[in-house]
């Protein structure tokens, strides 16, 4: 069985096939793990003299953020950087997201903790998967000519990014530590006493990044290929009521577990009544309900699969379009683990209520496709923020002890991510030569990216007061933003050039890959900022000698180096370069990307495809900005109420300094530096 995961219009728009997907592999299993894990035993801790909060605001981009305070749409920021520093925060190469925060989290550069890419392949046999983690099938049993599923072995789910994570190492040091919803933690880092929670890389229910279901009536819609949904067609023939059957994850025999749906129009208001399992929704259109839970039936284990969705209701007449948001783990009765200890999440929904789990929440896959105009997603979004609003308000009491200031103290972290990815899908609002026949209605949202910054300032500014003058703050970015003009279809360029060859049609293999020539290929291109040479003695079907690799590296690095874009005679690529040495060599890119300002990947080549019909091609999605090139275009920001004397700093500098800031000595992995004295 296979599931497609759709990695990205949320971040990396890759749809990768999975021969397991961590639905299929037993979510409804591992409820008899996770069931009954009780309360962990409290440390006999006593609160640490020192408290530092870390605000991780994904995406914030420097140059934007120094725009903004000048307008004064920021003043609580602008407010902690004259006390203290504000100044650039170098990424890392590549700037993706689960390669910079694996660096903030570890210390490490990519070879240390593993992560290259959203995306990595598998050598060996050519299949893709997730970069951050990775399902560990149930064992079998060969009896005889057979092999069976052993009864007695479920399926695990690897945590790939390599290091120890700062807050295992303050955990180490009887240092208190809390960290919600950092990304590359999916399944979260173990630890017994300080609390972590998964973000980014946490899978919905059906083992994707973000599946999205779209129940409708309307023949013309429900004909619609829409990557990231799935489309259920109903029929109202019979008067007012119809019926739905919800996918979930595969079951024990392989087939999609499913929820009922019964949807019941009100005959003469556009009004409708949706009942899912035992819950009932009352919509008009526009309305946005609230978190449903709901039970995927197993027969196997005689109990269901527990999830969570959100209903919009587009529209009820003349046609029902009523969209289903992916199914979340949901983090009152979580299905695998998603925090550490395993109470925190359910402690955390207990208090604010349930809240999005899944990787990337903002639903931008359902902008691409047209299900959710820009107004809906913008709704969505806002519903997002506020959940964390009041995720934060909770840490922030439990981390001071309101009302009377005896909090455990040591370090909080708190990510936001909306900032990145409204940056993804608006910034074309801010540069209106994007997308040129869409100008006048991408300026009536002129405002969004500028009014969130400053809705971030809020949030900064209610931090700042809650925990006093006592307590350090860091505001920081993984990386900043660029536009996002031009789509690149390396591999294409490969083909041009003679590094890669592609079979004729009817010899093409199943498999993302299965199109090239692998005889007469010597580089392919995979990922957003990869590329990999066809290695004797290392990939499945190698054509380059070890003896030849170096030469052709380097002339390859060359070349891309000297790639100009033919219609406005500048350069492609910035810088190509040889990741250094690691442990992980089954994973690592032979070369790594760095793109110029205004470049990126195009999503076929990000998929490993030959297409299209230029190497260049402009960008006119609504995706329409980015920051998978060269990192010295896309910063982020670090801003601190305490004094950096350093002239520069760096992401792989942030978890130095928490530790150094609690004394605790960093590990000889790290190549980052502390930025404060202690």
């Amino acid at each position: 069985m296979s599931v497609l995961v759709s990695v990205m219009r949320s971040k990396l728009p890759v749809s990768i096939s999975l021969g397991v997907s961590l639905a299929a592999c037993g979510l409804a299993l591992a409820l008899s793990i996770t069931a009954g894990c009780g309360e962990p035993e409290q440390p006999d801790w006593k609160p640490v003299d020192k408290r530092l909060v870390v605000l991780g605001v994904d995406g914030m981009d420097p140059r934007l953020v120094e725009q903004y305070m000048r307008e004064g749409r920021m003043p609580n920021l602008k407010a902690l950087a004259e006390k203290g520093t504000i100044m650039p925060l170098g990424t890392v190469f590549p700037p993706q997201s689960p390669v910079a925060w694996s660096a903030f989290i570890t210390g490490m550069q990519a070879g240390g903790h593993g992560i290259y890419d959203f995306v990595h392949r598998d050598a060996h046999d050519l299949s893709l998967y997730l970069s951050t983690s990775r399902i560990k099938p149930a064992g079998t049993w060969k009896l005889g000519p057979w092999v069976v599923p052993d009864p007695f072995s479920v399926p695990t789910t690897e945590l790939l990014r390599g290091g120890r994570a700062f807050w295992q190492m303050l955990e180490e040091n009887q240092v208190p530590a809390t960290v919600v919803q950092v990304p590359a933690n999916y399944p979260p880092a173990e630890s017994r006493y300080n609390e972590s929670m998964s973000g980014m890389g946490t899978p919905d229910l059906l083992g994707g990044y973000g599946t999205f279901q779209l129940v409708t009536d309307d023949p013309a819609l429900a004909k619609r290929r829409l990557p990231g949904g799935i489309v259920h067609q109903v029929d109202f023939a019979s008067g007012q009521r119809a019926r739905a059957a919800l996918q979930g994850p595969p079951g024990s025999e392989g087939k999609p577990l499913t929820v009922d749906l019964d949807i019941v129009r009100d005959p003469e208001r556009d009004v409708v009544l949706v009942r899912l399992g035992d819950e009932e929704v009352v919509l008009q259109p526009g309305d946005w309900s609230e978190w449903s839970a709901i039970d995927f039936d197993e027969p196997l284990i005689g109990s269901g699969v527990p999830g969570i969705v959100r209903l919009y209701l587009d529209q009820a007449r003349p046609h029902l379009v009523l969209y289903v948001s992916p199914t979340n783990i949901d983090p009152a009765d979580p299905v695998t683990p998603i925090s550490a200890p395993a109470a925190f999440a359910e402690d955390m929904a207990h208090d604010v209520g349930r809240f999005y789990t899944e990787t990337m929440p903002e639903d931008t896959k359902a902008l691409a496709t047209g299900v959710l105009s820009d107004a809906e997603f913008l709704a969505q979004t806002d519903l997002i923020w506020k959940e964390r609003e009041r995720m934060l308000d909770r840490e922030l009491g439990r981390f001071m002890g309101d009302p009377i200031g005896t909090g455990r103290g040591g370090v909080l972290f708190f990510y936001f991510g909306t900032i990145d990815l409204l940056s993804h899908a608006f910034w074309r609002t801010l540069d209106l030569t994007l997308r040129p026949e869409h100008a006048a209605e991408d300026a009536k949202y002129a405002n969004v990216i500028p009014d969130l910054y400053a809705r971030m300032d809020a949030v900064i500014g209610d931090v700042i007061e809650r925990v006093g003058p006592g307590t350090d703050i860091i505001v920081m970015s993984d990386h900043g933003f660029a536009p996002y003009r031009y789509k690149v279809n390396l591999n294409l360029w490969l083909a041009q050039q003679g590094y890669l060859a592609v079979l004729p049609p009817e010899k093409t293999q199943p498999g993302p890959l299965g199109y090239i020539d692998w005889e007469n290929t010597q580089a392919y291109a995979l990922g957003l900022n990869q590329v990999f040479i066809n290695l004797q003695g290392r990939e499945k079907h190698g054509a380059v000698p070890a003896d030849e690799y170096d030469v052709v590296v380097e002339r390859l690095a060359r070349q891309l180096e000297g790639f100009r874009d033919p219609d406005r005679d500048t350069l492609v690529i910035t810088e190509a370069v040889r990741p250094g040495p690691t442990e992980y060599g089954d994973r690592a890119p032979d070369l790594l990307i760095g793109y110029a300002r205004g470049y990126r990947s195009s999503d076929d080549s990000a998929e490993g495809r030959v297409s299209g019909d230029d190497v260049i091609e402009p960008n006119r999605d609504k995706w329409s900005g980015d920051h998978c090139m060269h990192p010295s275009h896309v910063p982020g920001v670090l801003v601190t109420n305490r004094k950096v004397e350093a002239q520069e700093a760096s992401l792989l500098d942030l978890a130095p300094t928490i530790l150094s800031y609690f004394g605790v000595a960093q590990s000889q992995a790290m190549t980052g530096a502390p930025l404060w004295r202690p």
